[in-house]
């Protein structure tokens, strides 16, 4: 574990180790990003305050956004004049929002992960499932991961909720479908999600 977490501090984006899981690894600090969008909107009025929780997710991961999770309320319609300066012009900027597409699935190319997939789809997958087992920093770092995206993804009924959508089904499709590109599906919901209604 220590001699990968030195390649990725040299060269964290071709750190020479499975291209699977840099990508991983690199996604990982990024994944509180689209989760702040999804859960920035019914910050207002929670036991705690989301920020620090969510900005130390980039760390430490689920173990500083659970306790976050574990007392918060579901809010299903907000006001959007109470929203806070960053969430109203940056999280719910669709600007920003396709940006941090942009620049997740840039990682499928920067860490050479769509290239290793496309020439040896099995080695890749052998080789992550390799490197998984046999050292403790690939299979924290990737099962602290997917609990992440997890959780983004338990939220987003909520989410759709607040901006009017009302057909669970869907909503529940919406949500499993971001699961099938970890993060990256993530990013892309932020992007396609309708606006919070106007307060009339």
């Amino acid at each position: 574990s220590q001699v990968i977490l030195e390649k990725f501090i040299a060269d964290p984006l071709h750190p020479g180790v499975n291209e699977l899981f840099a990508t991983v690894f690199n996604l990982i600090g990024l994944v509180g990003i689209p989760l702040a969008c999804i859960i920035m909107p019914s910050a207002k009025g929670q036991r705690f305050s989301a920020p620090p929780f969510l900005i130390a997710s980039a760390a430490v991961g689920y173990g500083a956004v659970g306790p976050y999770m574990m007392t918060r309320k579901p809010v299903t319609s907000v006001d959007t004049d109470e929203l806070g300066w960053v969430t109203k012009n940056v999280l719910e900027n669709k600007v920003f929002n396709w940006f941090i597409v942009i620049v997740s699935m840039s990682s499928l190319f920067s860490t050479g992960l769509a290239n290793a997939l496309v020439e040896d789809l099995g080695g890749t997958v052998q080789g992550y499932a390799d490197i998984f087992s046999s050292t403790a920093i690939a299979g924290v770092s990737s099962v602290d991961f997917a609990i992440l995206c997890a959780t983004g993804a338990s939220m987003i009924p909520e989410d759709l909720e607040r901006r009017g959508f009302t057909d669970k089904n869907k909503a529940n499709a919406i949500a499993a479908s971001t699961l099938l590109l970890p993060m990256i599906g993530a990013c892309w919901y932020c992007a396609l999600r309708p606006p919070l209604p106007e307060n009339e």
